[in-house]
């Protein structure tokens, strides 16, 4: 007896004694044996795991893969299909009027998936059937000239596909097997009409072929009686209105007049054809056209020619590989007309998706459709649920994309994923999966017994609300750099005239690109802020304020200065500091400050930067493709400034003008600079991004130090993105602020700096050991204590904080420096000749035992302990 078999019966809700029982019956086949169980030949058999067939089937489990499956069980979706008038009271109070919806607290009972233990942590290995992809020849429509269409079925295999939860397998398989039956006319007069499941399960590209062809087959006549039956459920169809539940006829779920239902009713007759089917196959037709990973290339084609295959389909476009390495240093060059060609496939399948999303979303349960709630709409068939949690990969998919303005410009695909976000958080007994991690397929292993089984390996990852979070913060942050620049000149007080517009830089197009952005993210029908604040609502109806407090408070945000806390770090172990150290770096990552320290006596602003210059020039000056740059630029920022222990950049931009920002950059691990806190102001010039940012270095124990070959004393920094260094230079439209900053981070911070040198490739020679050694004893004297004692505005609560949270290490770090110290003094310009004689012979009064280094690793052990102790000045 085959042990996946056997797995596959359980995880169907079977008994153990009737799947063995079943199993032994149908000679090891799993299907056979779970339709046997379904059609009742096995209710002799007791439901317990005592049960056998005529004595064999044993009560011990002795496999261990069967004692795996059996451990995971876990208490999941209840049954619908036999509690449908249970469920209807549990959603409306019986006990008041007809038409009044009960209260929040007792629509909490409304969750299918209450008992559910849900966990980004969570990972779950799950035993599936695969097949060659299946065909079948329909017919042409009348009128219709060419050869007969073949359309790809869906198999059951991929119907019950996913990770499952208990109950959810079973109710899929009865669905699909359900509708292989033939179906007795109800007026009994003797005609049977019969039905397969090549009826219901096509996978059209467009889902209204599919709603069509469904129409024409749903409803048939019976030849004998004349009676109509629904060939899903086989009822009668007795021509009257739709059914729909006495109690959404009031109150917020109110029919609204003149407003029409945009479906067909005849496909809201039942649940397993509003819900389990139609859902069901939409969702997997979605998938297909965001290509989703577990679709393979043979799975595409879903309606071919029954004469010739058409190898290449406009929705799957071959994917165009990145332009440029992370750091900006290697850029491959594409073909314009490359490019081009990508854009209009993408556009192409973009509009496929929305128009496939809008026409699912029609047969979503939905208690405020227009013309009325169906009594489909209020009880939600299981299939439905299942189907909903498995398949909504595309949803985090989309909402992982860190370019806003490629939202914005995708603005038809996004717009439909809010409305698809709103119509489930709509629904009580649908909104709790928006806070659900998503299960998502990280590995697949074949059976080599069997090559019809295959075990996916499931893990979870962050919910849709979670995701929505992000791209809410990225939307804010674009409106502040839109919004601030248009405030700056409007508090100038100037006069229309008076603004300076920059010549030749294509205002209208560029005012036309700035406004799609800011409709799209303001837009109060379509926005990320109105989807999470109706999911927020929503949870709170269906789990509770408390389940909601508590998830906010795991959400990505962006904190004010004044709610950054203390970490209290004394009695964690080491593990535990490091998750807090990158939590709480995640958090202040990006912010947004007043970096003005007065003003002139004209009224203007002074910066307390190092272009406050430059700044105060252009505050008379309007350029829209800047702007819109910017903004840009801010929406990837906020999320995507790399945070690790062993190094994390921080940035701050200006409240009012965000082309003033300062970044600060903490020395990686393993480099000379490890630990050290490196402060840049950066201006974006006003042909930014034709041009590159103008970055300066602040870190220079004011104008002594120069760290580098490329960070000089006076602040200039070498590097072939800004144009001060040669190299592959900066690309307008490509390059980006954050390439600029993980440049520095990894090719200018980096772990042996001689070598930066032009002409200079011998690594760990004697010279450049000294260099290294010479750059540590500055680090600690300037980018450590003079950091802890005066730190740098804006940055004085991040530099602490990253101190005393990282003291423990750090006294670590200077024992290790120690053995690689060469006992001579700083020297400021960076170069340390190795025969140089040791620094004790130079200090005046200083014991002969006491280096550069050992004076520096002093400093900043005292200053951290008065960091700790609270008596920093």
């Amino acid at each position: 007896m085959s042990s996946s078999a056997l797995s596959q019966l359980l995880e169907m809700g079977i008994p153990l004694g009737r799947a063995r029982a079943a199993l032994q019956r149908a000679k090891g086949d799993a299907m056979s044996a779970a339709e046997k169980v379904f059609a009742g030949e096995l209710d002799d058999i007791p439901s317990d795991d005592d049960g056998g067939d005529n004595g064999h089937a044993s009560s011990s489990v002795h496999d261990p893969v069967l004692k795996k499956v059996m451990a995971s069980t876990r208490v999941g979706v209840q049954d619908y299909m036999d509690e449908d008038v249970t469920d209807e009271d549990a959603i409306f109070d019986s006990t008041s009027t007809p038409h009044t919806m009960v209260q929040a607290e007792d629509r909490l009972m409304s969750d299918p998936y209450a008992g559910v233990f849900f966990s980004k942590d969570r990972i779950e290995p799950v035993i599936e059937s695969t097949s060659d992809p299946r065909y079948v020849e329909l017919p042409l429509p009348k009128g219709g000239f060419g050869a007969p269409l073949r359309v790809r079925t869906l198999s059951q295999g991929e119907w019950m596909s996913g990770c499952p939860e208990e109950g959810e397998q079973s109710h899929l398989f009865q669905l699909y097997h359900l509708l292989e039956e033939n179906v007795p006319c109800p007026s009994r007069c003797g005609h049977t009409f019969p039905r397969s499941p090549d009826d219901f399960f096509l996978l059209y590209p467009d889902f209204n072929d599919y709603i069509n062809r469904l129409r024409t087959i749903i409803r048939p006549e019976c030849p004998n009686c004349a009676s109509k039956i629904c060939l899903a459920c086989g009822e009668a169809i007795d021509q009257r209105p739709p059914r729909r539940s006495t109690a959404l006829q009031t109150g917020s779920c109110q029919i609204q007049p003149g407003k029409q239902f945009p479906g067909h009713e005849e496909l809201l007759h039942c649940l397993p054809v509003q819900q389990g089917i139609l859902i069901g196959v939409g969702l997997n037709v979605i998938e297909r056209v965001f290509d989703h990973p577990k679709c393979s290339p043979a799975e595409d084609d879903t309606v071919i020619n029954a004469k010739k295959r058409k190898p290449n389909s406009p929705l799957h476009p071959r994917k165009q590989l990145p332009v440029g390495s992370i750091c900006g240093v290697i850029l491959t060059h594409v073909s314009r007309s490359g490019q081009l060609a990508a854009e209009r496939a993408q556009s192409a399948q973009d509009k496929q998706a929305a128009k496939l999303l809008s026409q699912v979303r029609v047969y979503l349960p939905d208690v405020n459709r227009p013309g009325g709630a169906r009594t489909s709409d209020v009880l939600v068939h299981p299939t439905a649920l299942a189907h909903l949690r498995r398949r909504s990969a595309f949803i985090h998919d989309m909402l992982r994309n860190d370019s806003l303005l490629d939202m914005s410009n995708r603005s038809a695909v996004y717009g439909e994923i809010f409305d698809w976000l709103e119509a489930v958080s709509s629904h009580e007994s649908l909104a709790s999966m928006l806070a659900m991690p998503q299960m998502r397929p990280t590995a697949t292993i074949m059976d080599p017994n069997d090559p019809k089984q295959r075990v996916v390996t499931y893990e979870g990852s962050a919910s849709p609300r979670e995701l929505l979070e992000s791209c809410v913060i990225q939307a804010t942050a674009a409106l502040q750099g839109l919004k601030s620049m248009s405030e700056n000149l409007a508090a100038t007080g100037l006069q229309e005239g008076a603004i300076t517009q920059v010549p030749g830089a294509g205002l209208q197009p560029s005012l036309e690109e700035n406004e799609r952005l800011r409709s799209f993210c303001t837009d109060p029908k379509r926005t990320y802020l109105r989807s999470a604040n109706a999911i927020d609502k929503s949870l709170v109806d269906t789990k509770g304020q408390t389940f909601v407090a508590r998830m906010k408070a795991t959400l990505p945000r962006l904190d004010a200065a004044d709610d950054v806390r203390e970490q209290e770090v004394t009695n964690q172990d080491d593990k535990a500091i490091v998750k807090i150290y990158e939590e709480w770096a995640s958090r202040t990552r990006f912010r947004y400050c007043d970096m003005s320290c007065g003003k002139t006596a004209l009224g203007s602003n002074i910066y307390q930067h190092a272009y406050n210059d430059e700044l105060r020039s252009l505050e008379r000056t309007d350029a829209p493709k800047r702007c819109l740059a910017i903004a840009k630029e801010l929406a990837i920022l906020t999320r995507n400034l790399p945070v690790a222990w062993s190094s994390s950049i921080f940035l701050r931009a200006d409240e009012t003008r965000v082309d003033c920002l300062k970044a600060m950059i903490i020395g990686p691990e393993g480099t000379p600079y490890e630990n050290g806190c490196f402060v840049f102001d950066i201006f974006l010039p006003l042909e930014y991004n034709f041009k590159s940012p103008a970055v300066k270095s602040m870190t220079t124990s004011g104008g002594r130090y120069r760290y580098n070959p490329n960070l000089y004393a006076d602040g200039k920094v070498c590097l072939s993105l800004l144009g001060t260094w040669q190299g592959p230079g900066w690309v307008s439209g490509q390059s980006t602020l954050l390439q600029v900053l993980i440049s520095i981070q990894s090719l200018i911070l980096c772990e042996e700096p001689y070598l930066n040198e032009p002409c200079k490739s011998d690594a760990q020679t004697p010279r450049s050991q000294a260099y290294s050694a010479n750059v540590r004893r500055m680090v600690m004297t300037d980018a450590m204590v003079n950091n802890i004692r005066n730190p740098p505005r804006p940055f004085e609560s991040e530099i602490r904080t990253h101190f005393r949270l990282k003291a423990r290490y750090i006294r670590k770090q200077l024992a290790r420096w120690k053995l690689l110290d060469d006992g001579k003094s700083i020297q400021g310009s960076g170069y340390t000749h190795p025969n140089a004689v040791p620094s004790a012979a130079h200090m005046p009064g200083g014991a002969p035992s006491q280096t550069a280094f050992d004076k520096a690793a002093e400093a900043v052990e005292q200053a951290l302990r008065d960091l700790e102790e609270g008596t920093l000045l």
